[in-house]
Protein backbone atom coordinates (compact mmCIF):
# COMPACT_ATOMS: atom_id res chain seq x y z
CA UNK A 1 0.00 0.00 0.00
CA UNK A 2 1.63 3.27 -1.07
CA UNK A 3 1.25 5.89 1.20
CA UNK A 4 2.13 9.82 0.65
CA UNK A 5 5.29 11.29 2.38
CA UNK A 6 4.08 14.87 3.50
CA UNK A 7 7.32 17.20 3.45
CA UNK A 8 8.44 20.35 5.68
CA UNK A 9 8.21 24.05 3.94
CA UNK A 10 11.58 25.16 3.21
CA UNK A 11 12.68 29.14 2.78
CA UNK A 12 10.58 32.12 3.60
CA UNK A 13 7.43 33.25 2.54
CA UNK A 14 7.45 36.86 0.49
CA UNK A 15 5.79 38.69 3.72
CA UNK A 16 8.33 38.25 6.36
CA UNK A 17 11.02 38.98 3.70
CA UNK A 18 9.20 42.42 2.94
CA UNK A 19 9.24 42.91 6.77
CA UNK A 20 12.77 42.58 6.86
CA UNK A 21 13.79 45.07 4.36
CA UNK A 22 11.18 47.68 5.51
CA UNK A 23 13.46 47.42 8.76
CA UNK A 24 16.82 47.57 7.29
CA UNK A 25 15.52 50.82 4.88
CA UNK A 26 14.53 52.44 8.28
CA UNK A 27 17.89 51.75 10.02
CA UNK A 28 19.64 52.78 6.89
CA UNK A 29 17.76 56.43 6.44
CA UNK A 30 18.95 56.61 10.38
CA UNK A 31 22.61 56.15 9.43
CA UNK A 32 21.83 58.51 5.70
CA UNK A 33 20.37 61.00 8.40
CA UNK A 34 23.18 61.15 10.97
CA UNK A 35 26.02 61.21 8.28
CA UNK A 36 24.28 64.19 7.14
CA UNK A 37 24.01 65.59 10.21
CA UNK A 38 27.96 65.18 10.71
CA UNK A 39 28.82 66.32 7.85
CA UNK A 40 26.85 69.63 8.68
CA UNK A 41 28.78 69.87 12.06
CA UNK A 42 32.17 69.01 10.24
CA UNK A 43 31.60 71.62 8.21
CA UNK A 44 30.47 74.60 10.79
CA UNK A 45 32.86 73.82 12.50
CA UNK A 46 35.47 74.43 10.11
CA UNK A 47 33.51 77.52 9.14
CA UNK A 48 33.86 78.46 12.77
CA UNK A 49 37.43 77.85 13.07
CA UNK A 50 38.21 79.89 9.88
CA UNK A 51 36.13 82.68 11.24
CA UNK A 52 37.95 82.62 14.64
CA UNK A 53 41.42 82.88 12.46
CA UNK A 54 39.84 85.92 10.85
CA UNK A 55 38.94 87.87 13.70
CA UNK A 56 41.94 87.03 15.07
CA UNK A 57 43.86 88.26 12.43
CA UNK A 58 41.92 91.28 12.89
CA UNK A 59 42.23 92.06 16.07
CA UNK A 60 46.12 91.80 16.24
CA UNK A 61 46.32 93.63 13.47
CA UNK A 62 43.72 96.38 15.51
CA UNK A 63 46.28 96.10 18.73
CA UNK A 64 49.18 97.07 16.72
CA UNK A 65 50.68 100.48 17.30
CA UNK A 66 54.50 101.95 17.93
CA UNK A 67 53.55 105.43 18.76
CA UNK A 68 50.94 107.18 20.90
CA UNK A 69 50.24 110.36 18.84
CA UNK A 70 48.97 110.53 15.05
CA UNK A 71 52.66 110.51 13.01
CA UNK A 72 53.47 109.55 9.49
CA UNK A 73 54.22 106.68 8.76
CA UNK A 74 53.76 105.21 11.97
CA UNK A 75 50.10 103.01 13.39
CA UNK A 76 49.26 105.38 16.48
CA UNK A 77 47.31 104.73 19.43
CA UNK A 78 45.29 107.62 18.56
CA UNK A 79 44.56 106.43 15.05
CA UNK A 80 42.72 103.20 16.10
CA UNK A 81 38.95 103.62 15.12
CA UNK A 82 35.81 101.79 14.53
CA UNK A 83 36.17 100.39 10.85
CA UNK A 84 32.81 99.46 8.90
CA UNK A 85 32.12 95.96 6.98
CA UNK A 86 34.56 94.48 5.12
CA UNK A 87 34.24 90.93 3.25
CA UNK A 88 36.80 88.04 3.59
CA UNK A 89 36.90 84.66 1.45
CA UNK A 90 38.45 81.98 3.78
CA UNK A 91 41.61 80.55 2.80
CA UNK A 92 40.20 77.02 3.82
CA UNK A 93 36.16 77.14 2.27
CA UNK A 94 34.50 78.60 -0.11
CA UNK A 95 32.70 80.74 2.75
CA UNK A 96 32.07 84.18 2.54
CA UNK A 97 32.81 86.36 5.84
CA UNK A 98 31.74 89.92 6.74
CA UNK A 99 34.15 91.40 9.24
CA UNK A 100 33.13 94.57 11.60
CA UNK A 101 35.43 96.42 14.18
CA UNK A 102 34.36 98.67 16.85
CA UNK A 103 36.65 100.76 18.95
CA UNK A 104 35.46 102.89 21.97
CA UNK A 105 37.26 104.89 23.94
CA UNK A 106 37.55 105.98 27.48
CA UNK A 107 37.19 108.90 29.11
CA UNK A 108 40.04 109.89 30.28
CA UNK A 109 41.65 108.12 27.76
CA UNK A 110 43.63 105.83 29.84
CA UNK A 111 42.93 102.78 27.19
CA UNK A 112 40.61 101.77 24.28
CA UNK A 113 37.89 98.92 24.43
CA UNK A 114 38.41 96.49 21.14
CA UNK A 115 35.86 94.16 19.25
CA UNK A 116 35.55 92.02 16.58
CA UNK A 117 32.62 90.34 15.11
CA UNK A 118 32.93 88.02 12.18
CA UNK A 119 29.56 86.44 10.44
CA UNK A 120 28.77 84.31 7.93
CA UNK A 121 25.75 82.57 6.26
CA UNK A 122 26.24 78.55 6.74
CA UNK A 123 25.04 75.82 4.29
CA UNK A 124 21.38 76.22 5.75
CA UNK A 125 20.70 79.55 5.18
CA UNK A 126 21.38 80.15 8.87
CA UNK A 127 23.25 83.23 10.11
CA UNK A 128 26.32 82.37 12.16
CA UNK A 129 29.02 85.00 14.09
CA UNK A 130 31.88 84.49 15.81
CA UNK A 131 33.38 87.80 18.23
CA UNK A 132 36.48 88.96 20.58
CA UNK A 133 37.16 91.73 22.40
CA UNK A 134 40.24 93.16 24.16
CA UNK A 135 41.45 96.57 25.73
CA UNK A 136 43.91 98.82 24.61
CA UNK A 137 46.44 100.40 27.11
CA UNK A 138 47.17 104.07 26.49
CA UNK A 139 51.19 103.44 27.22
CA UNK A 140 54.15 104.19 25.50
CA UNK A 141 55.30 100.81 23.33
CA UNK A 142 58.75 101.06 24.56
CA UNK A 143 57.55 100.58 28.01
CA UNK A 144 56.49 97.22 27.42
CA UNK A 145 59.85 96.00 27.84
CA UNK A 146 60.21 97.38 31.39
CA UNK A 147 58.35 93.56 32.22
CA UNK A 148 61.52 91.82 31.65
CA UNK A 149 63.79 94.13 32.26
CA UNK A 150 65.63 94.89 35.48
CA UNK A 151 65.80 98.73 37.18
CA UNK A 152 69.17 99.96 37.77
CA UNK A 153 70.54 98.34 40.98
CA UNK A 154 67.11 96.87 41.54
CA UNK A 155 66.01 93.50 40.97
CA UNK A 156 62.46 94.23 39.34
CA UNK A 157 60.53 96.96 37.73
CA UNK A 158 57.29 97.65 39.77
CA UNK A 159 56.95 98.07 43.83
CA UNK A 160 53.98 96.14 44.70
CA UNK A 161 51.55 99.22 44.47
CA UNK A 162 52.39 99.46 40.57
CA UNK A 163 54.75 102.10 40.52
CA UNK A 164 58.03 102.28 39.16
CA UNK A 165 60.92 100.07 40.97
CA UNK A 166 63.27 102.89 42.44
CA UNK A 167 60.39 105.63 43.69
CA UNK A 168 60.72 106.05 47.37
CA UNK A 169 58.34 103.29 48.85
CA UNK A 170 57.14 106.31 51.08
CA UNK A 171 56.18 108.52 48.63
CA UNK A 172 52.12 109.15 48.79
CA UNK A 173 50.35 107.19 45.73
CA UNK A 174 47.92 109.90 44.55
CA UNK A 175 45.73 107.79 43.02
CA UNK A 176 46.04 109.41 39.56
CA UNK A 177 48.85 108.32 38.46
CA UNK A 178 51.33 109.71 40.40
CA UNK A 179 53.13 110.07 43.31
CA UNK A 180 53.97 112.80 46.06
CA UNK A 181 57.40 112.11 47.74
CA UNK A 182 58.29 114.56 50.51
CA UNK A 183 62.30 114.24 51.16
CA UNK A 184 63.66 114.33 54.66
CA UNK A 185 63.87 118.60 55.36
CA UNK A 186 63.16 120.41 58.64
CA UNK A 187 59.64 121.12 59.51
CA UNK A 188 58.05 124.04 57.50
CA UNK A 189 57.72 124.61 53.85
CA UNK A 190 59.57 121.48 51.94
CA UNK A 191 60.26 120.90 48.81
CA UNK A 192 57.73 117.87 46.82
CA UNK A 193 58.91 115.89 43.99
CA UNK A 194 56.00 114.55 41.65
CA UNK A 195 56.54 111.06 39.91
CA UNK A 196 55.07 109.67 37.15
CA UNK A 197 53.97 106.22 38.66
CA UNK A 198 54.46 104.28 35.06
CA UNK A 199 58.07 106.24 34.09
CA UNK A 200 59.51 106.97 37.41
CA UNK A 201 59.98 110.76 36.28
CA UNK A 202 59.67 113.83 38.42
CA UNK A 203 57.35 115.58 36.45
CA UNK A 204 56.80 118.35 38.85
CA UNK A 205 58.41 119.83 41.88
CA UNK A 206 56.04 121.66 44.57
CA UNK A 207 56.16 123.20 47.93
CA UNK A 208 54.02 121.47 51.04
CA UNK A 209 53.18 122.46 54.62
CA UNK A 210 52.89 118.65 55.35
CA UNK A 211 55.33 117.33 58.18
CA UNK A 212 55.77 114.32 56.29
CA UNK A 213 54.66 111.30 53.41
CA UNK A 214 51.95 110.15 55.22
CA UNK A 215 50.39 113.25 55.66
CA UNK A 216 50.89 114.57 52.21
CA UNK A 217 47.80 115.06 49.45
CA UNK A 218 47.53 116.80 46.04
CA UNK A 219 45.55 119.43 46.71
CA UNK A 220 48.20 120.47 49.49
CA UNK A 221 50.68 121.00 47.01
CA UNK A 222 51.60 124.35 45.79
CA UNK A 223 53.85 126.76 43.95
CA UNK A 224 54.21 123.27 41.29
CA UNK A 225 56.72 123.89 38.16
CA UNK A 226 56.89 120.93 35.73
CA UNK A 227 58.86 122.84 33.24
CA UNK A 228 61.54 120.65 33.94
CA UNK A 229 61.49 116.45 34.24
CA UNK A 230 64.25 114.81 36.68
CA UNK A 231 65.37 110.92 37.26
CA UNK A 232 66.18 110.48 41.18
CA UNK A 233 69.15 108.85 42.45
CA UNK A 234 69.08 108.01 46.25
CA UNK A 235 71.36 105.88 48.07
CA UNK A 236 72.52 106.10 51.91
CA UNK A 237 75.95 107.01 53.33
CA UNK A 238 77.70 105.13 56.00
CA UNK A 239 81.07 105.12 58.26
CA UNK A 240 82.84 103.20 60.17
CA UNK A 241 85.78 104.40 62.64
CA UNK A 242 87.66 100.69 62.87
CA UNK A 243 91.04 100.95 63.12
CA UNK A 244 91.63 97.42 61.24
CA UNK A 245 92.22 96.95 57.70
CA UNK A 246 87.71 96.12 56.48
CA UNK A 247 86.96 92.82 55.42
CA UNK A 248 84.04 92.03 53.03
CA UNK A 249 81.76 90.83 55.75
CA UNK A 250 82.96 94.08 57.64
CA UNK A 251 81.62 96.09 54.78
CA UNK A 252 78.21 94.05 54.23
CA UNK A 253 77.63 95.88 57.67
CA UNK A 254 79.94 98.65 58.36
CA UNK A 255 80.37 99.51 61.80
CA UNK A 256 78.85 102.90 61.98
CA UNK A 257 80.47 106.20 63.41
CA UNK A 258 78.92 107.39 66.37
CA UNK A 259 79.47 110.96 65.12
CA UNK A 260 77.64 110.22 62.07
CA UNK A 261 74.70 112.56 62.69
CA UNK A 262 76.70 115.19 63.35
CA UNK A 263 78.63 114.96 60.17
CA UNK A 264 78.17 117.41 57.45
CA UNK A 265 79.55 115.66 54.50
CA UNK A 266 77.04 115.15 51.48
CA UNK A 267 77.03 113.65 48.59
CA UNK A 268 76.63 115.24 44.85
CA UNK A 269 75.86 114.42 41.32
CA UNK A 270 78.44 115.65 38.59
CA UNK A 271 76.68 115.51 35.39
CA UNK A 272 78.04 115.39 32.29
CA UNK A 273 74.67 114.74 30.00
CA UNK A 274 72.21 116.03 29.08
CA UNK A 275 73.64 119.03 30.54
CA UNK A 276 76.50 119.64 32.68
CA UNK A 277 77.19 120.86 36.34
CA UNK A 278 76.86 119.35 40.32
CA UNK A 279 73.37 118.92 41.51
CA UNK A 280 73.23 118.94 45.29
CA UNK A 281 71.23 116.47 46.89
CA UNK A 282 68.79 116.48 49.88
CA UNK A 283 69.89 114.58 53.32
CA UNK A 284 68.14 112.93 55.85
CA UNK A 285 71.05 112.12 59.26
CA UNK A 286 70.42 109.29 61.21
CA UNK A 287 72.87 107.95 64.30
CA UNK A 288 74.40 105.47 62.01
CA UNK A 289 73.83 106.80 58.36
CA UNK A 290 72.47 109.20 56.06
CA UNK A 291 70.50 108.85 53.62
CA UNK A 292 70.53 111.16 50.54
CA UNK A 293 67.65 112.20 47.29
CA UNK A 294 69.27 113.32 43.94
CA UNK A 295 66.46 114.88 41.44
CA UNK A 296 69.15 114.85 38.31
CA UNK A 297 67.41 117.06 35.44
CA UNK A 298 66.55 115.05 32.24
CA UNK A 299 65.77 115.64 28.54
CA UNK A 300 61.97 114.64 28.17
CA UNK A 301 60.46 112.21 26.43
CA UNK A 302 63.27 111.19 25.07
CA UNK A 303 65.84 110.73 25.73
CA UNK A 304 65.09 110.68 29.77
CA UNK A 305 68.24 110.44 30.75
CA UNK A 306 71.33 111.76 32.45
CA UNK A 307 75.02 110.84 32.77
CA UNK A 308 77.20 111.16 35.51
CA UNK A 309 79.45 110.33 38.73
CA UNK A 310 78.15 109.97 41.85
CA UNK A 311 80.50 111.24 44.62
CA UNK A 312 80.94 112.87 48.10
CA UNK A 313 81.82 116.77 48.20
CA UNK A 314 85.23 117.58 49.12
CA UNK A 315 84.46 120.81 50.81
CA UNK A 316 82.57 119.16 52.51
CA UNK A 317 84.86 115.80 53.69
CA UNK A 318 88.09 117.35 54.34
CA UNK A 319 89.60 114.42 56.13
CA UNK A 320 89.16 113.07 52.62
CA UNK A 321 92.66 111.21 51.54
CA UNK A 322 94.75 112.98 48.61
CA UNK A 323 95.46 109.37 46.96
CA UNK A 324 95.03 105.64 47.26
CA UNK A 325 98.35 104.81 48.98
CA UNK A 326 97.37 107.23 52.22
CA UNK A 327 97.84 105.42 55.48
CA UNK A 328 96.93 108.63 57.64
CA UNK A 329 94.69 107.74 60.53
CA UNK A 330 92.67 109.90 60.38
CA UNK A 331 91.82 110.64 57.12
CA UNK A 332 89.14 108.74 54.99
CA UNK A 333 88.59 106.65 51.75
CA UNK A 334 84.97 106.34 50.07
CA UNK A 335 83.91 103.08 48.76
CA UNK A 336 81.42 102.50 46.64
CA UNK A 337 78.89 99.21 46.33
CA UNK A 338 78.62 98.62 42.13
CA UNK A 339 81.23 97.89 39.79
CA UNK A 340 81.01 100.91 37.95
CA UNK A 341 82.45 104.11 38.85
CA UNK A 342 80.00 106.43 36.58
CA UNK A 343 76.59 105.93 35.46
CA UNK A 344 75.48 106.35 31.64
CA UNK A 345 72.37 106.91 29.78
CA UNK A 346 70.51 106.18 33.26
CA UNK A 347 66.79 106.31 32.07
CA UNK A 348 64.81 105.04 35.60
CA UNK A 349 64.98 105.90 39.01
CA UNK A 350 68.02 103.79 40.99
CA UNK A 351 67.80 103.25 44.57
CA UNK A 352 70.29 102.07 46.83
CA UNK A 353 73.15 103.30 45.32
CA UNK A 354 75.38 103.30 48.62
CA UNK A 355 78.46 104.65 49.56
CA UNK A 356 80.79 104.02 52.53
CA UNK A 357 83.66 105.47 54.75
CA UNK A 358 86.63 103.94 56.15
CA UNK A 359 89.98 105.02 57.68
CA UNK A 360 92.66 105.48 55.02
CA UNK A 361 94.99 103.31 57.34
CA UNK A 362 96.43 103.42 60.72
CA UNK A 363 99.18 105.25 60.75
CA UNK A 364 101.31 103.12 58.70
CA UNK A 365 99.58 100.67 56.38
CA UNK A 366 97.14 101.87 54.30
CA UNK A 367 93.58 100.38 54.28
CA UNK A 368 91.90 99.62 51.25
CA UNK A 369 88.17 99.02 49.88
CA UNK A 370 87.78 95.32 50.18
CA UNK A 371 86.73 93.87 46.41
CA UNK A 372 83.96 92.38 46.40
CA UNK A 373 81.49 93.94 47.38
CA UNK A 374 82.90 97.44 47.35
CA UNK A 375 84.90 99.14 45.16
CA UNK A 376 87.36 101.89 45.68
CA UNK A 377 85.75 105.40 44.57
CA UNK A 378 87.18 108.64 46.75
CA UNK A 379 90.41 109.14 45.91
CA UNK A 380 89.64 107.51 42.44
CA UNK A 381 92.13 104.79 41.06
Amino acid sequence: MRQDILRAPRGISLIEALVAMAVMAFGMLGVVGMQATLRANADLSKQRTEAMRIAQERMEDLRNFSVLNTTAGSKAFQDKATFGATTVTGYTTNTTYTVNGAVTPTTPSTHKTLSINVAWTDRTGATQNVSLVSALANIAPELSASMVVSAQGAGGTREPEGRRRGIPPQAKNFGDGTSGFRPPQPTGTAVVWVFNNVTGLITSVCNTTAVDNATLTLAGLTGCVSSQAYQLISGYLRASTSLTQPTAADMSNPIPATSLAASTFVAEVSQTAPTTGTIACIHGRAVSYVEYYCAVPVTSPTPASWSGTLRINAASLPQLAPNLADAVDTNVKVCRYRADATYVGINVPVANQNLALIRSGNGATAFTCPTPPTYAHQPAA
